[in-house]
């Protein structure tokens, strides 16, 4: 997981004429009725509305998972639409930041839907994923309506947003298996429930992983061979190119660009680059 930028909202989704505003007008007419059913947002999947955001989350808004080419990822709320597990009763949920832009986000189906994984590390077959959660450190902070300030339950919020926290902050990483260590509350929250463990996602991120620790091999003979004589123009060249090749891992398009960053960090530390 890496901290990504988010531009300003499109135009579209303020506007009051727009479907999206409208929407959410109904369901917040909708919710006055105590006993109301969840509502049906639908324009949040609007293909307008999912090509912005798949400028901004070119990969899996969580795992860093490419989406690939027979899926184009799923709309995720942040902040729960419908309903909110943890909360009792569980509806409504964040109902008036279902079309809201800082509350939606791209991720993969496996993040964001509720499916059955035997995570690493464990045998047991179990559901897992997002979905509807959405715990906090303290449920008195919970909002309950539209109106309300999201600084208080912000100051409470056990899962990272990569919008607003720095995943740095919350995660290391295994060298050997490439396996996501939480360092903090946030970070043990946010694998359990965007499901950080699942075995694909370990398998894939190790073999990312083991290319990655090839170039990082290879920039350290180049390292020792300038060290030797730091004149030699072909040795400067050498070493130039295979210090890009380590950078080009850490884009922030590419997958699994947070553990990547980690490892590359920790190379030029150890090796006095930086």
């Amino acid at each position: 997981m890496i901290a990504i930028k988010r531009p300003d909202a499109p135009p579209y989704l303020a506007d009051n004429a727009q479907k999206w505003m409208v929407e959410t007008q109904q369901a917040a007419l909708h919710y006055m009725t105590a006993d109301a059913e969840p509502f049906e947002f639908k324009t949040y999947n609007d293909s307008v509305l999912k090509e912005a955001l798949r400028k901004v989350f070119p990969k899996c808004a969580y795992c860093e998972s490419n989406y690939g080419p027979v899926y184009d990822g799923d709309v995720e709320h942040f902040r729960p639409k419908g309903r909110i597990k943890e909360r009792t009763p569980q509806t409504p949920g964040y109902y008036w930041l279902a079309n809201d832009w800082d509350n939606l986000f791209l991720a993969c189906m496996h993040c964001n839907q509720r499916r059955k994984h035997i995570l690493d590390g464990t045998d047991t077959l179990e559901g897992y994923g997002k979905l509807d959660q959405f715990p906090l450190a303290d449920e008195s902070k919970r909002l309950t309506g539209p109106g309300t300030s999201l600084q208080q339950e912000d100051a409470v919020r056990l899962l990272i947003d990569p919008c607003k926290d720095n995943p740095d902050l919350h995660f290391e990483y295994e060298i050997t298996e490439g396996v996501m260590v939480p360092i903090s509350r946030m970070g043990e929250v946010s694998e359990q429930v965007y499901v950080l463990r699942r075995p694909l996602l370990v398998q894939n991120r190790k073999k990312k992983l083991i290319k990655l620790l090839g170039n990082l091999s290879l920039l350290k003979n180049l390292i020792e061979q300038l060290n030797e004589d730091s004149e030699d123009q072909r040795k400067i060249d050498a070493f130039r190119q295979g210090y890009e090749n380590v950078l080009a891992f850490t884009n922030p398009d590419e997958e699994y660009a947070g553990m990547c960053r980690y490892f590359v960090r920790k190379f030029l530390h150890e090796n006095g680059i930086v």
